[in-house]
């Protein structure tokens, strides 16, 4: 008879589309992790391309504002020079030069955040945030007269007619800096406040005896009152500030200089010899949230193009790093520290002995120690084998032990080697490893004391099976 053959029942046919179902949802989600990866593997990509063109693009130069001084004096000129230099050597800073009235003025606008850089005297008062970047060059304080007129020394000015620089200045100032160590009377000689070209022409048209002003002695306006003196024949003279020293006790920021002989005219020499006179330096400064990188770049210009900026402007060749050994008046900042101490070595070099002999007495005493562990290891591991001997003594004993009474002794002494080692393992005198292993064979050796006992005990010519 034919066997008959049997429809597929319903749960059979649940579970094969259960499986079905489990196998695309298997394979959707395989899917969707493939999605997901791709996806991501572009994310990543678009933004390391992102990162690579923004670090790569052309970005335009750093523009950094400077005031200096009026137009045509030292400040303005020079930095005029350096902002030439810099366009022509940089390709990540541009400086705009402003004229400005003075010092004074320069770090109010800097303090405004009018400028980001500022050409100042040292003398002038500054806040918390400024800092410096280089020395330009020293401003010398310079006593100028008439050669008939009866003035020889500072205390002299009393009994003449006076050109000063005009109110509010530094310049002015630095008149009364002087006034007051030679106890000049204020009221008791006739003084006038005044620009210099003002000053210079009444000088040199005899309305006035001396002329006093603070600047280089390669100031174009200076060096022209001598030229113009020389065509018309007019004599003039130096008077001389022979107690710089003794005013930079009260003003710590005058230094003592020297005009030297001859330094506007050499035929019929003026000034006639060396003259003593006080001076203070024209600083370059900024603020510290002035971008350090275009500082620096700043200062790289300035120190090692000084030979292109000297050509172009000889007071360029003052321009110097500040001595910070000496002490500043004003820190320095970021940018400009990172060029002066690129060649200064790094932490590792200017502490290469010491480090050497550091590392070569931590590796004698790693060393030592090392030793010492593998001295304490070993022996421990003779210990542990010394107690292994024991349980093998007694092994052999148990074995030719005549009566139960030899037997128990040897039990008791299995139990006291047993008590003595697991004081060692507490006192760190056996490691774990060793210990394991005394075991093993400490189980051993009371089987071998069990058997024999029981052996003892059987009736002769029994044998007894464990």
């Amino acid at each position: 008879m034919a066997s008959e053959r049997k429809p597929k029942t319903g749960p059979d046919v649940s579970v094969t589309a259960a499986e079905g179902a489990g196998a695309n949802l298997a394979s959707l989600r395989t899917r969707q992790r493939a999605l997901l990866a791709i996806v991501g593997v572009v994310m990543i990509a678009t933004a390391a391309s992102a990162t690579w063109f923004w670090i790569a693009r052309e970005r335009d130069p750093a523009v950094l504002t400077v005031a200096t001084g009026p137009r045509g004096s030292d400040a303005y000129n020079l930095m005029r020079e350096v902002a030439d230099v810099v366009a022509r050597h940089s390709e990540t800073v541009r400086l705009d030069v402003r004229a400005a009235r003075d010092a004074s003025q320069n770090i109010a606008e800097l303090n405004r955040r009018d400028v980001d850089v500022a050409v100042i005297r040292a003398d002038t008062p500054v806040v918390a945030d400024v800092r410096v970047i280089a020395r330009l060059y020293p401003d010398l304080f310079q006593i100028i007269v008439r050669g008939e007129a009866p003035a020889f020394e500072v205390t002299d000015l009393a009994g003449v007619s006076v050109s000063i620089p005009q109110f509010g200045t530094d310049a002015f100032r630095s008149f009364w800096v002087l006034g007051d160590h030679y106890d000049l009377p204020i009221d008791r000689f006739k003084w006038t406040a005044e620009p210099f070209a003002k000053g210079a022409a009444r000088l040199l048209g005899g309305e006035v005896d001396a002329l006093f002003t603070v600047r280089s002695l390669r100031d174009a306006d200076l060096v022209g009152l001598f030229e113009e003196a020389q065509l018309k024949r007019i004599a003039l003279r130096y008077v001389p500030v022979p107690q710089a020293e003794a005013i930079a006790l009260k003003r710590p920021f005058l230094t003592a200089a020297e005009i030297p002989q001859g330094a506007f005219t050499g035929a019929t020499p003026v000034p006639s010899r060396d003259t003593a006179t006080a001076a203070v330096e024209r600083i370059l400064v900024t603020r510290d949230d002035v971008d350090a990188e275009a500082v620096r770049e700043l200062t790289r210009i300035l120190f090692e193009h000084r030979l292109d900026l000297t050509i172009r402007f000889p007071l360029a060749s003052a321009i110097s790093a500040p001595d910070v050994a000496a002490g500043l008046s004003v820190p320095l900042h970021e940018g400009a520290e990172r060029f002066y101490d690129r060649d200064a070595p790094g932490f590792l070099q200017e502490n290469a002995e010491p480090l050497a002999l550091l590392v070569t007495v931590l590796t004698l005493t790693i060393s030592g120690l090392l030793a010492l562990r593998s001295r304490f290891v070993s022996n421990q591991k003779n210990r542990a084998d010394t107690y292994n001997h024991q349980l093998l003594a007694i092994r052999r004993q148990a074995e030719a032990a005549g009566d139960a009474g030899d037997l128990r002794r040897l039990k008791r002494e299995l139990n006291a080697v047993l008590e003595t080692v697991v004081v060692a393992l507490d006192t760190d005198e056996v490691t774990e490893e060793g210990f394991q292993s005394f075991s093993l064979l400490w189980d051993a050796v009371r089987e071998t004391i069990n058997d024999r006992m029981a052996e003892l005990a059987a009736p002769q010519g029994q044998t007894t099976w464990h």
